[in-house]
């Protein structure tokens, strides 16, 4: 049913000339919008908007001749427009909600530490990645619903910024201060100079570190006495297509390989991946080098293995399908290994 359909369909249900099917889905719909809706108005707000309604609705009542005798209103009646009031106050609602949604800047989202003073903030509230250049000339390009706060210019010995959602970040180099990602979830990622990924995941409560390039250091903020875990003993290092998972239920790290693998060496120093009767040692040691990925295998016989076939153009794991059912293997992912499993080859 179309937008205009429903308003026609509403105007009939409010002036009385619904069938019985039409009313229903009328009622039914209403039914549906105050049971699922997740609209929250203050008191305030909703009892200005029921007066205003409520006002219309007795000056229509109201309207007409001053001495028209009053018409006693059967029930059905009295039910009709209480519920046309309900509808009415549900729709303004919603577009208040809405309207209020598109307009107010989230000031207070990041709430496991406080923000230092003289930090500034930008929400992304478009349906777009937004680009934020920071005064060390990193880059962080934010995704939407996301919010970041940094120092107009950096000071002191570590670069700190401060981030609730999701954002890629380009880290410029510097040797004297390490630049640090403070996550929502109490999560910490420290580098010099690198570029990853963060996402904060808020139906489970987990935040994921992704490298593309570099090395971070991940650990978690002590909440007791708001010290800091050091890095040295309680930090996690990944590296390129590496990834590390905090989950908040049971404050433990997992490390995991992403789930794209990307080259990490420049194209030009990558080889064709195009093969004529290839040993499978010198296939796995060309994918390790280009992925910087650990491939084992878990048979000697997979030495006596070769490989025919051009899998430039694919991805690591279509390139791993490809060679396994050509030596009648298959491979498994652990943690931050590859491993190539079957009998091998005679």
């Amino acid at each position: 049913m179309s937008q205009y359909e429903f308003d026609d369909l509403l105007e009939k249900y409010l002036s009385g000339q619904c069938t019985p099917q039409e009313e229903k889905l009328v009622l039914a719909w209403y039914r549906s919008f105050i049971n699922e809706s997740e609209i929250e108005i203050s008191a305030e707000e909703k009892q200005r908007i029921e007066s205003r309604i409520w006002s219309n609705v007795t000056a229509t009542v109201g309207s007409g001749e001053p001495e028209t005798p009053v018409v006693r209103m059967w029930p059905r009646q009295v039910a009709r427009l209480a519920i046309a009031g309900c509808l009415v106050l549900a729709v303004t609602g919603a577009w208040y909600w809405w309207s209020q949604q598109r307009t107010i800047t989230p000031r207070n989202i990041f709430t496991q530490e406080p923000i230092p003073g003289g930090y500034v903030s930008v929400f992304n509230e478009t349906d777009n990645n937004r680009k934020v250049a920071l005064s060390d000339g990193s880059e962080v390009r934010l995704e939407p619903g996301s919010i970041v706060y940094y120092p107009p210019a950096f000071s002191g010995h570590t670069r700190d910024v401060y981030l609730s959602g999701n954002a890629f970040f380009r880290i410029a180099h510097d040797a004297s201060r390490h630049f640090i990602v403070h996550t929502s979830e109490g999560v910490l990622a420290e580098v010099l100079g690198t570029s990853f990924y963060v996402s904060h995941d808020k139906v489970s409560h987990k935040v994921e570190v992704a490298v593309v390039t570099g090395k971070v250091s991940v650990y978690e903020r002590k909440k007791k006495n708001d010290t800091l875990f050091t890095a040295s003993a309680n930090s996690i290092i990944i590296t390129p297509n590496q990834k590390v998972t905090y989950k908040t239920e049971n404050n433990q790290f997992t490390t995991s390989l992403v789930d794209d693998p990307k080259p990490v060496t420049a194209p030009e120093k990558q080889p064709t991946f195009s093969y004529e009767d290839a040993s499978l040692e010198e296939v796995l040691k060309a994918l390790e080098d280009t992925y910087a990925i650990t491939i084992e295998t878990d048979n000697g016989q997979f030495s006596r293995c070769h490989f025919t076939g051009d899998i430039t153009k694919q991805h690591l794991y279509e390139k791993l399908d490809i060679i396994c059912q050509s030596v009648q293997a298959s491979y498994e992912v652990k943690g931050t290994t590859i491993y190539i499993k079957g009998k091998g080859c005679n």
